[in-house]
């Protein structure tokens, strides 16, 4: 079905409500256009019933962005929602719909805890699974292209067509090595941390490169960036396409006082013009007057010294042990910036801190959190067992067979 019209949309309630009481799952998936304007533009939604025997692409811009029956039933928490990788399209239709969809089962979450990368892709996912190869031809199509042609159209259905027959086997999956749990807790944060809205006050943590400055510097960039989101709603357009990224960086590690010295800066855009150079000047102004006590603080652990340096080396090894036990990515369990922050939290006087940490708890607090903590108290040593040829994770007062 091709949705188009208020009347079309209106015929679909029915079938899709029937199909939902016999399977209560519902897969969808989005295509949008980010790259033209300041907040991305939904153009195309695809919906498939949980049996498959409904198949829908609903056109965004022609039915003005209603969603009709449709939104409810992606509020409805009695329908279990199919995605894959689906940050980006509860980032855009949590601000549709005003809420998140929930719950949610994400495909490519769920295969990450029986085996596949932590990256799998759609198009992978189902020729692994279930011996399909999909097309890409249509992978970067402009959406907002109309009409739709019948090569943009087939692309678009199969990127829900086998999500419920992924769904089911990957839940088998995930039951038979009693890790849905974990694949649940984990899909609700990534999700509910993608569609999160920051306050134009802290669009500051989305500035890449920021950790090379101290907190006179971020009292700067925040004001920066507050600036650089003021002009791309104005112009409607995207933040980064105003500024990029390094422009403020290097405006808040320069200091510059006058519009001339910022026009003058090696990463500023050759249509940087007089008016935006004066506007810039008066936004650093402003960081510069912030009280010390009112700056914000770097993000990034703290330098760690020579023993620390060793000591994320050995939690490294701990993580990578029970991944591979695990049968995990190493990544899914636990990042660099995550083994850093625990080993800057190492003294005595952190424990309490160290015990809140998000690695400590959860899912992964029960896979490695324990052996971290164990690790980092001396009660846990990590050895080599020649035998089974593989690293061992075990108690001091063991050794190796």
């Amino acid at each position: 079905m091709y949705i188009d019209t208020p009347a079309a949309l209106a015929t679909l309630a029915e079938p899709l409500r029937e199909s939902l009481t016999k399977d209560p799952r519902l897969a969808f998936d989005t295509e949008f256009i980010r790259e033209r304007t300041y907040s991305p533009v939904l153009e195309i939604v695809q919906i498939s019933s949980g049996d498959g025997s409904l198949i829908a692409i609903l056109d965004i811009p022609a039915l003005k962005g209603e969603l009709g029956d449709l939104g409810t039933l992606l509020l409805d928490p009695g329908v279990l929602k199919l995605v894959h990788a689906g940050g980006q399209d509860m980032e855009i239709l949590s601000s549709v719909l005003g809420a998140l969809p929930t719950p949610v089962f994400d495909t490519q979450v769920a295969a990450a805890f029986v085996g596949y990368s932590i990256q799998t892709g759609y198009g992978n996912l189902v020729q692994a699974l279930l011996g399909v190869r999909l097309s890409k031809d249509e992978g970067f199509a402009d959406w907002s292209r109309r009409p739709l042609t019948a090569s943009m159209r087939e692309y678009a259905e199969n990127d829900v067509r086998y999500l419920p027959t992924l769904h089911t086997k990957l839940a088998g999956l995930l039951e038979k090595r009693s890790r849905a749990d974990w694949a649940r807790e984990q899909t609700e944060r990534l999700l509910t941390s993608a569609a999160e809205e920051l306050a134009p006050e802290d669009l500051w943590r989305r500035v890449g490169g920021r950790n090379i400055l101290d907190a006179r510097g971020l009292a700067i960039l925040r004001e920066l960036a507050r600036w650089r989101d003021e002009e791309a709603q104005r112009r409607d357009k995207p933040r980064r396409s105003v500024v990029k990224d390094d422009f403020l960086i290097e405006v808040a590690r320069r200091v510059p006082h006058s519009p001339a010295e910022v026009i003058a800066l090696r990463a500023a855009p050759q249509n940087l013009g007089e008016r935006a150079a004066s506007a810039l000047v008066e936004r650093v102004q402003i960081g510069l007057s912030v009280s010390p006590t009112e700056r914000p603080q770097p993000e990034t652990p703290p330098a760690l010294d020579e023993p620390g340096g060793v000591l994320v080396e050995l939690l490294t090894a701990v993580v990578r042990a029970r991944a591979l036990e695990e049968d995990l990515p190493p990544t899914l369990l636990a990042n660099g910036d995550d083994l850093r922050g625990i080993a800057a939290l190492r003294g005595r006087k952190n424990q309490t801190t160290l015990g809140e940490h998000p690695l400590l708890n959860g899912w992964r607090g029960k896979i490695v959190g324990k052996l971290l903590s164990d690790v980092l108290s001396g009660e846990t040593a990590i050895a080599w067992d020649s035998k089974n040829n593989r690293l061992r994770v075990l108690p001091v007062r063991e050794t190796t067979d």
